[in-house]
């Protein structure tokens, strides 16, 4: 007896079938999956974060002193490509997000003082000694590795400045779970952007075993050959308060005025386009989420209500009183320097690393020679 066809051919009909959409569906799943290591992936990435650096994109307000050691939160996940044998995200994978969170750092705080330092052409300022563009270069990074990222987990990455020397300017990085830490408040985005909120902490006995991993970089500014002091880029971008006797020059370096910008705003509306269309993609998508998720926002709440709940008196109390301190304190000279220094006690590990080219041992016997791919 034959099977009747008819139901097949009627599926057939509403959803046209062939192993080419099938295959095209399943290329669409690997690459969207897959983008952070396709070829070009970190290129764009990269150029999402220099976007910051546009005159259209910094806050009115502008960063501070009281901003300086503020970290720069960056959302990213585990794609396929990242994953080791272990299906976990592999340890060289971490470098390429460091790259990006630093590009998004920098290039937020330094914005003002890049546009010195690169339209200082004809001026016979402390910046204007030449006519090259500035430029920021990675000089070393270490990155020490704590809990395994699964595969495609969200993480967050928080950066910030954690010291600078005469040359170099040093800066921290943790590889966070993401929505397990929140910080009081975002500084530089419009207060009904985010509301302040607990995070998920109460699977985690302290702050540090949310923690994936944690990095140290440090990075010099170039203006040609040229090494620009990380002070003088401070204090032009307005995050160093003055040293003491030394009003007078930080406010001639403030107030020199600047000659015609070399990127022009139409240049700038071309650039940043398309980068304002994925971040309307990215919005639409996380308000869909948040509508279709009431339930888990509902157990969020009820996990935050625990964790306040589970908070004596005494140490809500001091938690306010901090906020109150930090917020209403000014950030002087001598206040900035003195979490400077605090900061240089860890950085210094990252100096002495120099003294390991002298390592190199190339008057020695060698093992074997041996081709890797390319």
């Amino acid at each position: 007896m034959a099977l009747n066809s008819e139901p097949f051919h009627l599926v057939e009909f509403w959803i046209p079938f062939s192993w080419s959409l099938v295959w095209k569906v399943l290329v669409t799943i690997f690459l969207l999956s897959n983008f952070k290591s396709l070829p070009f992936a970190w290129h764009i990435r990269l150029l999402r974060g220099y976007r910051w650096l546009l005159r259209s994109n910094r806050p009115k307000d502008g960063p501070s002193p009281a901003k300086l050691f503020q970290p720069m939160i960056l959302s990213s996940g585990n794609s396929l490509g990242e994953l080791d044998y272990n299906l976990h995200k592999s340890n060289s994978t971490y470098f390429a997000d460091l790259d990006i969170a630093r590009a998004h750092l920098m290039c937020t705080l330094f914005s003002s003082g890049v546009d010195y330092a690169r339209n200082a052409r004809k001026r016979t300022g402390i910046l204007g000694v030449s006519d090259d563009l500035i430029g920021l270069a990675l000089g070393a990074v270490s990155c020490t590795f704590r809990k395994e990222v699964k595969p495609f987990q969200s993480y967050e990455i928080w950066t910030r400045v954690l010291s600078w020397d005469e040359k170099w300017m040093y800066t921290v990085t943790h590889f966070v779970r993401k929505d397990t830490h929140r910080p009081r408040s975002f500084t530089l985005l419009p207060p009904n952007y985010y509301s302040p909120r607990q995070g998920k902490l109460n699977d985690l006995a302290r702050k540090e075993d949310a923690i994936f991993a944690s990095a140290l970089s440090k990075c010099v500014w170039k203006k040609g050959r040229r090494t620009v002091s990380p002070e003088i880029m401070l204090q032009v971008s307005g995050l160093l308060p003055p040293r003491p006797g030394q009003e007078d020059l930080v406010t001639s370096l403030r107030n020199e005025p600047l000659e015609k910008l070399t990127v022009s705003k139409k240049f700038e509306e071309y650039y940043d386009l398309p980068f304002k269309l994925v971040a309307n993609i990215e919005n639409t998508w996380d308000m869909l989420k948040d509508k279709f998720s009431l339930e888990t926002t509902q157990n969020i709440e009820e996990e935050e209500g625990r964790i306040r709940n589970g908070k004596t008196q005494t140490q809500s109390q001091q938690d306010c009183q901090r906020a109150r301190n930090s917020r209403g304190e000014e950030w002087t000279w001598e206040r900035v320097e003195q979490e400077r220094l605090r900061g240089m006690d860890i950085a210094r590990s990252l100096a002495e690393m120099d003294r390991l080219h002298g390592e190199f041992t190339a008057d020695t016997d060698a093992l074997s020679l041996r081709q890797d791919l390319w």
